[in-house]
């Protein structure tokens, strides 16, 4: 299932009588830019599929999450320029959001920010037989100074359960300066099961997503996921190692 925080990334959509894949959609979810110079701006395209308009605003966000990935958002108007802040998209058509920083130049680690692109509802008559999809999005901002490095570092791991599937409960702190996305990386999984005998488990990123969302993890922040295992551990050491490639710097 996947966490609060990747339901908000990837979008949060309320939708009545329509999916969301019938809806607008934004690209990309996550994005990168520096404190200063060229590498400050970043564009966010909005696709809408629709054959009607579709009025949206759009402003940044601070973003903090708690160790259980609960998304705190606050206003960030005075770090970032972003144009436009109000657009109607045309039928089958796009529209690109310029993001700037303008914050401290100066950062010592990544900031966490969040674009949220936010549908205006629009008054419908009583006698209108018709759906009105709303569609908000939360596209994920990293500022990240030159030469950050993120440091994943495991705190505790024991067995758990979460409904009724056997796992392991995970705490993983972040000891260097960037931001990592935990549930992008190679997981790896060594203990004793239940049973007495050995477990090893590689759990690659297109399967540990499933388990733990984007899993962001900020510059001197924990964060606890829950993961489950092919079968029930023992309560006895359990080392989990993030496989974070060489020269990513995430």
């Amino acid at each position: 299932m996947l966490s609060k925080l990747v339901r908000a990334v990837l979008a949060a959509a309320i939708a009545f009588g329509a999916t969301a894949s019938e809806a607008a959609r934004v690209a990309p979810m996550i994005v990168e830019v520096q404190p200063s110079g060229r590498g400050a701006i970043a564009r966010v395209e909005l696709t809408n599929p629709d054959a009607r308009t579709f009025p949206v605003e759009a402003q940044m966000m601070r973003g903090e999450i708690s160790d259980t990935g609960e998304l705190t958002l606050t206003p960030a108007d005075d770090d970032f320029l972003v144009f436009p802040a109000q657009a109607v998209v045309q039928p089958n058509s796009q529209q690109v959001f310029r993001v700037q920083y303008v914050g401290d130049p100066a950062l010592d680690h990544s900031e966490l920010y969040y674009l949220a692109i936010r549908q205006v509802p629009v008054d419908m008559s009583v006698a209108q037989n018709q759906v009105q999809v709303v569609v908000n999005f939360n596209v994920l901002v990293n500022v990240i100074p030159d030469g950050a490095v993120a440091n994943p570092e495991m705190v505790s791991a024991h067995p758990a359960t979460r409904n009724d599937a056997a796992g392991i409960e995970v705490q993983i702190a972040n000891r260097g300066n960037r931001y990592f996305n935990a549930g992008t990386l190679e997981w790896r999984i060594a203990g004793t099961g239940a049973d007495g005998q050995a477990y090893a488990q590689t759990i690659p990123p297109n399967e540990i997503i499933r388990s733990v969302g984007v899993g962001v993890v900020a510059p001197g922040r924990t964060r606890t996921f829950f993961v489950p295992t092919q079968r029930p551990l023992a309560d006895a050491p359990i080392q989990v190692t993030l496989n974070v490639p060489s020269g990513s710097g995430s």
